[in-house]
């Protein structure tokens, strides 16, 4: 059964992130690399959708459903989608915090454009940190590409054998409700900017 606190706080964040989606559609151009951070981000928040769906019954896929009783069976030789999407799920999630600096990070994103919320940034920063590393190593091995060993793909699964899932989705959770926040708060502020602003006369 549902708990209804739980269920609430889920609509209030699903509600959050749909505004938040219209975050930089409403406004004058922002930056682009805040832009391809936006989009990448709705992404994962889809694929969370999607998975958290698929855990809790909302719906039955036609092929590969998980088990009631066990949704990541061990005895099962090929992955079901439950196992699926967590590898896309884990997989996006990277792509939002690597640490080379010509791919996207989150984190270096919102210290640029938000730095009143650097208190709020580090603890989630902090929060992902202890797996950041073997997260790494996930999408290389087994989220994205494919490695030809079972040797190759071994430290792929670090991950699983040194941090504890609920540890991670809860991380995930937070990193997802904060750039909610932050989007509706970035949001509001160009929508402010934008009334204060003089309406200059269209030169043809």
């Amino acid at each position: 059964m549902n708990n209804p606190a739980t269920s609430q706080n889920d609509a209030m964040h699903g509600t959050r992130e749909r505004e938040s989606k219209a975050a930089l559609t409403d406004s004058p151009t922002p930056p682009e690399e805040l832009v391809i951070l936006v989009e990448r981000l709705m992404h994962f928040m889809n694929l969370w959708t999607v998975y958290r769906d698929l855990l809790s019954g909302h719906y039955v896929p036609t092929v590969g459903a998980p088990s009631e009783t066990d949704p990541f069976p061990k005895n099962d030789p090929f992955p079901n989608i439950t196992v699926t999407m967590m590898f896309l799920l884990y997989a996006s999630f990277y792509s939002l915090i690597e640490e080379d600096k010509k791919s996207l990070n989150a984190f270096r994103i919102w210290r640029q454009h938000f730095p009143e919320e650097e208190s709020a940034i580090a603890a989630i920063e902090a929060q992902v940190t202890p797996f950041a590393e073997d997260l790494k190593r996930f999408p290389n091995r087994l989220g994205f590409h494919g490695s030809r060993s079972r040797a190759h793909e071994a430290s792929g699964f670090d991950l699983f054998a040194k941090h504890s899932g609920s540890t991670i989705l809860a991380a995930m959770a937070n990193f997802k409700r904060l750039g909610a926040v932050l989007l509706a708060k970035e949001k509001q502020a160009r929508q402010t900017k934008e009334s204060e602003s003089p309406h200059c006369p269209v030169v043809r």
